[in-house]
């Protein structure tokens, strides 16, 4: 039995387009905090006080459909990534039956919100709460799906979530990219469910392993452009109050435009450039690979033990210049990381403090991580997905933060500077059978065929989506680890 729904201690109207708001006191994080808990109700009352969350139904109702006799799956969406995906998921979900309420929380979510029947909430984060615990507790869902799992109005619905036992399914970009995304039970990354494998703990799923991703044309450009859409929509349209449900700053619109202008053209220059630099590392392999990840990436925020790609660029140098003369290191920068060229400037600095050569480090914009791989002898992360690339090609693999794949059984566990020294004198592969074995486990638990930007790959991953929804109930996974 789900926990009894919280008790009004207040009746605050609002009107919305005809619709009111019933108000109480709502708690966040555990801890109370004096907000007011909001649900629709159908009828006209007079209005009262400004800084209430609104809350309000575009257009149309959710349907409410019967499917062979059984009451449909009532399905919440909130955030999805940049794009038309939820928008198209929320008319597949109401097309196989179920009964849907997308929430938007931006101007941002609004432009690729698709469907008119969308509830836009606008409040704190503590109305947030309030108005999802109040939903929750009145067992108006089954089942909630979004995209990302560490976003923070997402940790409040994951928290909730598992208060009154509903599933949720969360989504992010494919650990095994491309072709796949990642569709797991509860969260993703840290918060996933193969943070618990181990290795033996299950047979070998035959299905799994013969898993395929779909064949797609690259969705870079098609990711840029959608996010570029996003972020300005949210930045310029959004009322002040939504910023506080933004799970990235706020921008100023002519510095992000000319920031991206400027990346992108130097990036298309570095992959003409490189090219030379690129035939010579594979012509003389051996080198560790290190590949950076994006500073706000919620992982490097969240899941990093304490490491920034700042430090991590610091010791490994600072392994270089105590390891063998001839050991090399590439730093490959991230794709989307627009202070790359401080970045590079940083790294420079560092090596000429500690008298290492140029010809001791490398510095890559551009290439596919997949081919770097497999010429290196090591690589060396945080919590990078390239970590799949290294396990994928048999390479040693150091992981300094907290991942999906941080198990000693398939990789080297980091927790210092030390570790790092240790890993450029020696370091080893560990078992192939029990990295093919996670490699198994993480298609049947995690993965689903398909793209969240290309039109082809969409179409595929919903399909998977709407089976996904169509197995549960299943278990939760998501632990009380809000406060983190």
């Amino acid at each position: 039995m789900p926990p009894p729904r919280p008790q009004n201690k207040a009746a605050i109207t609002n009107t919305y387009s005809g619709f009111a708001c019933v108000g109480g006191v709502g708690l966040a994080y555990g801890a109370l905090e004096p907000a007011f808990l909001h649900d629709v109700a159908p009828v006209a009352v007079a209005t009262r006080s400004s800084d209430q969350p609104n809350i309000q139904p575009v257009t149309g109702t959710p349907v409410d459909l019967l499917n062979a006799g059984r009451r449909a799956k009532r399905v919440l969406l909130l955030q999805g990534p940049v794009g038309p995906f939820f928008s198209e998921l929320h008319t597949s979900l109401l097309a196989s039956g179920c009964s849907v309420t997308r929430v938007v929380f931006n101007a941002g979510d609004k432009f690729f919100a698709g469907q008119p029947d969308c509830v836009h909430f606008s409040g704190t984060l503590v109305q947030w709460d309030s108005w999802l615990r109040f939903k929750l507790g009145s067992n108006s869902f089954d089942a909630i799906v979004l995209f990302g799992s560490s976003r923070p109005l997402h940790k409040v619905a994951r928290y909730l979530a598992a208060l009154f036992n509903v599933d949720v399914i969360s989504l992010e970009e494919g650990y095994l990219r491309s072709g796949f995304v990642s569709c797991e039970l509860g969260g993703n990354n840290q918060h996933s469910p193969l943070i618990n494998w181990t290795a033996g703990s299950a047979a070998s799923d035959t299905a799994a392993s013969e898993l395929e991703p779909v064949k797609l044309k690259s969705s870079f450009m098609t990711m840029s452009m959608w996010g570029t859409a996003y972020y300005l929509s949210r930045d310029l349209l959004s009322d002040p109050i939504a910023e506080d449900l933004f799970h990235r700053p706020r921008e100023r619109v002519l510095s992000l435009s000319v920031g991206w202008c400027a990346h992108m053209a130097r990036r298309a220059v570095s992959r003409v450039l490189e090219a030379p630099l690129k035939r010579k590392l594979h012509r003389n392999p051996g080198y560790i690979i290190v590949p950076l990840q994006v500073s706000h990436d919620s992982q490097i925020q969240k899941a990093s033990r304490g490491w920034t790609g700042t430090k991590l660029i610091d010791a490994c140098l600072t392994a270089l210049a105590r390891s063998h003369p001839q050991q090399t290191v590439v730093f490959k920068l991230h794709p989307l990381e627009r202070g790359n060229r401080k970045i590079k400037r940083l790294i420079h600095q560092r090596a000429r403090a500690l008298g290492l050569s140029r010809t001791q480090f490398k510095i890559l914009h551009t290439g596919r991580i997949g081919d770097l791989t497999a010429q290196s002898s090591g690589m060396i992360i945080i919590n990078s997905t390239s970590a799949f690339s290294a396990l994928h090609h048999g390479v040693p693999l150091l992981v300094l933060g907290d991942a999906v794949f941080r198990h000693d059984a398939i990789v080297t566990v980091g927790e210092n500077q030390s570790d790092i020294t240790d890993f450029f004198k020696t370091r080893r592969a560990k078992s192939p059978q029990k990295v093919a074995e996670f490699f198994n486990a993480v298609k049947a638990q995690s993965l689903i065929p398909g793209d969240f930007y290309v039109s082809a790959g969409r179409s595929v991953a919903i399909k998977n989506i709407l089976r996904k929804l169509d197995d549960l109930p299943v278990a939760r996974s998501v632990t009380g680890e809000i406060a983190t």
